[in-house]
């Protein structure tokens, strides 16, 4: 009986040109899709080209090397993490001292 390899990426993350994480794949997307419209909103308010594309061609270069570098120095989980990690308080404050007693057994 042959063998035939299936579904060889099951339990892979998702990966584009080196990104690993569809975070940061939708972070690369975003970032771009904003560049792309401050350039069209500058180019209506009537911004010279010369002015507006090397702008966009610079953020957007800006924009790419962070993300990659994001990418490589945190890993797949990584930014998830960072969030995470910016929405722990620093200090829990408890002014109600039922808490206590009620740790205490009798």
């Amino acid at each position: 009986m042959s063998h035939y390899p299936l579904n060889k990426g099951v339990n892979k993350p998702v990966e584009f040109k080196g990104l690993v994480g569809s975070r940061y794949i939708f972070m690369l997307l975003g970032g771009l899709g904003g560049v792309f419209l401050g350039y069209i909103a500058l180019h209506v308010a009537g911004v010279s080209s010369y002015l507006t594309l090397p702008l966009a061609i610079g953020f957007a270069f800006f924009w790419i090397t962070r993300v990659f570098a994001l990418s490589a120095k945190y890993g797949e989980h990584g930014a998830m993490k960072q969030q995470a990690k910016g929405r722990q308080p620093l200090r829990i404050v408890s002014r109600n001292t039922r808490l206590f007693k009620d740790l205490q057994r009798p």
